[in-house]
């Protein structure tokens, strides 16, 4: 069983501004809902759509060892949903580059009816309303079901991950309850041996182990890893021995949450809170990041399998992997 060594999609068929922000330009639109309603929206995101993932972009994925991609979509992939329009023709085209390029394809279903998390990346910026109505739930199973009926017959489609980030705190009884439902609907439309992917929703203790999976359909859990969500105060007292300590305890855990399933880092990359970075001068930043990067890698190493995030950032930078790989900052 391979090691999957990925790269995230990011930015692409799900919109976040500040990933592509001339896209934007000329908008106050905080999200892809608020985009979507202004002048031209249609037209400009089947260009990007187009225009932002290439062939080339496979191609120099498969060329520099990459053998994996996680593709973030929203619920109105398939159908489009007002405002929203359907990218289902592009994930089509993923498909098939995954198969011709021999990379493992992840769908992440990254925005679900009424947002799981309230967050730009989930569609719609606000209140996270998936938990007040069933119906926002059953719609998001049936999408799931839908996925994985189409792509039945395409090897190429590893896996199917059921939500990205989802509240927990005090739903996690409904959201356990969704993960065995939409499970369970999986296995119904889906091809024996695809992967079903749930994320621990930033708790992996309380969350591993909530789906026993099957020999036909596997589970794995998906664990973020970011250091850059650490409050700036903390960052700032912390001393930099210790996130690479961290980092020793980390991979233990994975290591004990491993037995009860396999563990994907679904998204991590280099970034070290400015907080933290600040403290050291500005020609020793970029050697404290790459450290990072390779002891976080180190750290994965009793996983299934690791997506950066992202392969492309507009600017360029640490959340670009294939800037980071081209200036030869990533090393694989």
């Amino acid at each position: 069983m391979k090691t999957l060594r990925g790269v995230n999609l990011g930015g692409w068929l799900v919109l976040e501004r500040w990933m592509t922000p001339s896209l934007f330009e000329g908008t106050d639109a905080r999200d892809e809902y608020e985009f979507m309603r202004t002048s031209g929206a249609i037209k400009k995101v089947r260009e990007h759509r187009r225009t932002f993932i290439t062939e080339a972009d496979f191609a120099w994925l498969h060329k520099h060892g990459i053998n994996a991609v996680r593709v973030p979509v929203g619920y109105w992939i398939i159908d489009g949903d007002e405002p929203f329009c359907s990218g289902i023709t592009r994930l089509d085209w993923a498909v098939r580059m995954a198969e011709k390029y021999d990379i493992a394809l992840l769908i992440c279903l990254h925005a679900a009816p009424g947002s799981q998390n309230g967050n730009d990346h989930s569609g719609r910026a606000g209140r996270a309303r998936w938990y007040d109505d069933p119906l926002y739930r059953r719609r998001t199973i049936d999408v799931l079901a839908t996925l994985a009926a189409r792509y039945r017959t395409k090897p190429s489609v590893w896996g199917i991950e059921l939500l990205n980030e989802p509240l927990a705190k005090f739903w996690q009884p409904t959201l356990r309850a969704f993960y065995q439902q939409a499970y369970h609907a999986i296995t119904r439309a889906g091809r024996p041996g695809l992967e079903v992917v749930f994320s621990d929703a930033y708790t992996p203790r309380l969350l591993s182990g909530v789906l026993g999976g099957s020999r036909d359909f596997p589970v794995v859990m998906d664990h973020h890893w970011y250091h850059f969500f650490i409050p700036g105060w903390l960052q700032a007292k912390l001393p930099l021995e210790w996130y690479f300590r961290y980092l020793a305890h980390k991979r233990a855990l994975l290591e004990r949450l491993s037995r009860a399933q396999p563990i994907i880092i679904g998204e991590w990359n280099g970034v070290i809170g400015g907080e933290k970075l600040n403290q050291y001068p500005p020609q020793e930043h970029a050697a404290i990041v790459d450290e990072h990067i390779r002891r976080q890698l180190a750290a994965f190493s009793t996983c299934r399998g690791w997506f950066y995030w992202s392969y492309k950032h507009e600017h360029g930078g640490v959340f670009d992997f294939r800037d980071m790989v081209e200036h030869e900052r990533i090393v694989l």
